[in-house]
């Protein structure tokens, strides 16, 4: 395992299909992510399809779909949005 300066912390609770969570991508610019499905890969690694939107000051960026494994996903997105 590496190591890292910027290692971000993870999410204490399991991620939730549905769920909205949150990360600071630069001072008032963050990215808001709703997870869309929890999936397995044919070598057993859980992936996250999310449609994610960038919040920035002037206004939100229209929202884009992206796949990420599920640990890099609760590493990124580490803030759960209250619903």
């Amino acid at each position: 395992m590496g190591f890292s300066l910027f290692r971000r912390s993870r999410l204490d609770d399991p991620l939730q299909v549905g769920a909205q969570y949150r990360r600071v991508v630069s001072g008032s610019v963050t990215e808001t992510a709703e997870v869309l499905t929890i999936t397995t890969d044919s070598f057993h690694i859980p992936h996250v399809r999310f449609m994610v939107r960038n919040n920035l000051p002037e206004g939100s960026c229209a929202p884009d779909q992206r796949t990420l494994s599920a640990e890099s996903f609760s590493r990124l997105f580490n803030e759960r949005v209250a619903s």
